[in-house]
Formats: C-alpha cells, sequence, structure tokens
C-alpha cells in the first residue's frame, strides 16, 4: 500500500523540493527530509505571518486561504501518510510473529542454531521502527497544533476575530469531496 505511486497526488514529474516527493515509506523512516520541510513551510508561512498579512479583513482572508489552508493541509497530508504507514507496520509485524508462531516449522533450529533469536530481533526492530515513527509523527502533530494556535492568535490580534480553525476544517472538508458533475 505504501509506495510512491500511492501518495495522495503523486507526480512522476514533480521537482525534488516538491512534498509529493516524499511521500515514501523510506522518508518515514528517515524523517530528516520531511522535518526540513515541516519546518520549511512553517517558517515561509506561520512563522512569518505578521509581515505578510495587514489590518485588511479582505487581505487576512485571502492570505489565509491561498497561503496558510494549503500549507496546513499538505504539513497534515504529510504528517498522516506517515502516522499510517507506522500503523501498517505494525500491523503487518504483528501478523507476520504470529505466523511464524503458530508454524514454528520455519526455525529449524537443528539447520540455524540462531534461528529463533534472529526472528525475535527482525520483529524487535520493525516493532522499534513503527514506534519510532509514531513518535516523531505525534510530536509532529504537537508542534502543528502550537503553530495553529500562535497563527490564529496573529489572525486575531492583526484582522478581525474569525473562526480560523474552522474555516480550516471547511476547507479541508471541501478538499475531500468529490469534483462537481456539469
Amino acid at each position: 500500500m505504501f509506495s510512491k505511486s500511492h501518495s495522495p497526488s503523486s507526480k512522476d514529474n514533480a521537482p525534488p523540493f516538491s512534498p509529493e516527493n516524499l511521500y515514501t515509506p523510506e522518508n518515514c523512516q528517515s524523517p530528516a527530509r520531511i522535518k526540513s520541510f515541516l519546518r520549511l513551510s512553517r517558517f515561509a508561512t506561520d512563522d512569518t505571518i505578521r509581515e505578510h498579512i495587514n489590518g485588511d479583513s479582505n487581505h487576512c482572508d485571502h492570505y489565509f486561504q491561498t497561503k496558510i489552508v494549503p500549507q496546513w493541509n499538505l504539513r497534515s497530508k504529510l504528517i498522516q501518510y506517515c502516522s499510517d504507514y507506522a500503523i501498517e507496520l505494525h500491523q503487518t509485524t504483528q501478523l507476520d510473529k504470529i505466523h511464524v508462531e503458530l508454524d514454528p516449522s520455519n526455525l529449524d533450529v537443528r539447520l540455524d542454531p540462531y534461528a529463533v533469536k534472529s526472528y525475535n530481533d527482525k520483529f524487535e526492530d520493525r516493532f522499534a521502527q513503527s514506534n519510532g515513527i509514531r513518535n516523531w509523527t505525534q510530536n509532529e502533530l504537537t508542534v502543528e497544533s502550537i503553530v495553529r494556535d500562535q497563527t490564529v492568535s496573529v489572525l486575531n490580534d492583526k484582522c478581525s476575530y474569525k473562526d480560523w480553525m474552522g474555516q480550516f476544517k471547511e476547507a479541508q472538508r471541501e478538499s475531500k469531496k468529490p469534483p462537481r458533475r456539469m
């Protein structure tokens, strides 16, 4: 399930800095590139919001809809992709371990006296990997929550008070709807 071809809106000709190139299990396992993208995205939109908006509510709405919402969506989808991958990795590892435990004929200690230890090490490594991915995705979700709260606070200070998070959630729902037929 988790390959580049299954990434949301994957494109073969996407530029190397495009977030579409980050939707791989390898990037979830070694998240330096993903974390770099998240950091740059936050800096480009949320961290510099005071410099990009003025008190004009039309400008605030436009900036929020065209700059903030798309970046929040990209970051959410990327973190969710890796979170889903961690869950899938954990589940497949559990199933593989159960399969080995139910059919111990795969572990012939006469041929390989370390077979049981090798299998246990393999499963422990995979469980540790899924837990590591789950931990960093949870940390990034916490960071996202803090960054979004700060962004909403700035929007409320500089612009008229609105339910900015409600608008974001509505934009997310709209982006998940299938296109209308004419």
